[in-house]
């Protein structure tokens, strides 16, 4: 049986030992409080920050900022606590975890790593593409470039504008390949 892209063959019939659960607490923090990896070595372009920044006040905050308990470091969640202590909040949930620093330089340089790595199911992409509306500029570009490297949308492509509900004034630009209709 296969699980979210899992296959059998990946699954082993003797009983595996079991994995070594590292997280310790949970909490919420003022983002001044946090101390920022001096390893850390990812750097967050603007528009990535515009883009989570979009995400974060159209839907809020889905994911917490780890926490190293023995170092006190930030393992992840740099760019949510930079735009926390942009945006003036108080607090920040934080997931605490239990690592020596051999341990914490490791799952630095995977954390994102390893998601990135993930491949895509094309028609479930396109789904959701059509499904997800947003008005926020940097979210739309975001999509817009997530279509295009996926190949559901031409490179360079120009869209006639039209404006469609004038009570609103809401402006949308339509795909002239499958018609979807996106707010400007």
């Amino acid at each position: 049986m296969e699980w979210n892209g899992v296959s059998p063959s990946m699954m082993t019939e003797t009983k595996p030992a079991p994995w070594r659960n590292r997280i310790i607490g949970y909490g919420e923090v003022a983002p001044n409080e946090l101390l920022a990896n001096p390893l850390n070595f990812r750097i967050h372009p603007q528009a990535q920050q515009e883009a989570l920044l979009g995400v974060i006040k159209e839907v809020g905050l889905v994911q917490d900022v780890i926490v190293n308990k023995r170092t006190g470091f930030v393992l992840d969640g740099h760019l949510r606590i930079a735009l926390a202590l942009q945006q003036a909040q108080s607090m920040i949930p934080v997931k605490y975890v239990d690592l020596s620093p051999e341990e914490e330089s490791t799952a630095l340089l995977f954390l994102d790593r390893l998601a990135a790595m993930a491949t895509y199911d094309k028609a479930k992409l396109d789904a959701l593409l059509h499904e997800v509306q947003t008005l926020e500029p940097a979210l739309q570009s975001t999509l817009a470039q997530m279509a295009t490297d996926a190949g559901l949308l031409p490179p360079a492509i120009t869209f006639e504008q039209y404006e469609e509900d004038i009570a609103d004034e809401v402006q949308y630009v339509e795909c002239p390949q499958c018609h979807h209709r996106f707010p400007k």
